[in-house]
């Protein structure tokens, strides 16, 4: 472990996270992995080459993954030792406190390796990177999953601020340990959330930093606390972590690799909410109160609080869009029809 950077302070307040033990790809629920709560299952992919090469040595698990090596560019991160890890904005929000190139993937791993021996601070991170497919193939596919998005991350003693993902995220530990500090999603507004346009990763994040929070610059965020659950993860172990979770992320190991896997339980064709929350914000938020308050009682009535005999009175080949689920057909139409308005 880094003990130069600070572990997650919640360790020591928050309540760990449900561990289940002896599930493994052969026998895992699928019901599990849709769980509506973070769980642990430890040991899961330790038969995986990659998970038997870490526990050899960093050096065994980078030669490992240099026979994937297929030429392609990383994305890579470069923090500074006065960033102890933390990938977050630069001091007025106007940018990030990193600076970002494009490597291949033995430059990648030698900068990662030499900087956790050099012992300096500094950070090397890689995020949401695709897998090479020769690399996929030595994973197994989780049971009725079809066709889950997964991603490699790797670097040093990285500190990622909370955040969430729409999709359902199953995170194998593959090498080095991680803990992960995570929030049911009613927390959000405990959590001090940055600009919703521009954020290290694209998506949103707390400002609050998790592995030392200034309890008098974000004093709600001890409520947070109070809800929030921890999972330490040793290599081999896999979490289970569900839609619009917020989860802190934190590389304990000088050497870390992460693998994920994305998938949503609903149809690709409704689209990303985030888009009409983006759009609700630009066309409902601003107006008069009355006037929004309406508009939540409609939301309220066809979407949030909504109920299938709300609808009964509307034969069945008139309902049209108000049919729950909607039709691929009507899915759609209706796409179309937005765009073009959005348009104008």
């Amino acid at each position: 472990m880094n003990t130069d950077v600070p572990l997650s302070n919640a360790k020591q307040t928050a309540q760990e996270v449900k561990y289940l033990e002896g599930i493994s790809p052969k026998n895992i629920p699928s019901v599990l992995l849709n769980s509506h709560e973070p769980i642990v299952l430890k040991g899961y992919c330790n038969h995986w080459p990659l998970v038997k090469a870490a526990k050899q040595s960093d050096e065994a698990a980078k030669q490992y993954l240099l026979q994937f090596d297929e030429g392609a560019n990383f994305h890579t991160h470069y923090l500074p030792s006065a960033a102890q890890g933390r990938v977050f904005y630069n001091q007025d929000m106007t940018g990030f406190n990193f600076a970002s190139k494009q490597q291949k993937l033995p430059k990648l791993l030698n900068d990662i390796l030499q900087t956790a021996q050099s012992k300096t601070g500094e950070c090397v991170y890689v995020s949401a990177t695709s897998l090479a497919q020769s690399l996929l193939k030595q994973i197994e596919t989780l049971p009725d999953i079809t066709s889950p998005l997964v991603n490699i991350w790797l670097g040093n003693a990285s500190r990622i601020a909370a955040h969430y993902d729409f999709a359902q995220n199953f995170a194998c530990c593959v090498v080095g340990k991680r803990c992960f500090t995570l929030f049911p999603p009613e927390q959000l507004k405990n959590l001090y959330v940055g600009p919703l346009d521009k954020a290290p990763g694209g998506q949103e994040i707390s400002t609050v930093d998790v592995a030392n929070p200034d309890l008098a610059e974000h004093p709600k965020y001890s409520e947070a606390l109070e809800a929030a659950q921890v999972a330490e993860l040793e290599p081999g172990d896999a979490l289970i972590l569900p839609s619009m979770w917020w989860h802190h992320v934190q590389g304990l190991s000088a050497f870390n690799v992460l693998i994920t896997h994305w998938w949503r339980d609903s149809p690709a064709q409704m689209g990303r909410p985030m888009n009409a929350l983006l759009l609700a914000m630009m066309s409902v938020r601003d107006l008069p109160t009355h006037q929004r308050d309406a508009w939540k009682n409609l939301f309220d009535h066809y979407v949030f609080a909504h109920q299938p005999e709300n609808f009964s009175h509307i034969p069945e080949a008139a309902k049209s869009i108000l049919a729950s689920p909607m039709d691929d057909i009507s899915l759609r139409k209706l796409r179309a029809e937005l765009q073009n308005k959005l348009r104008r």
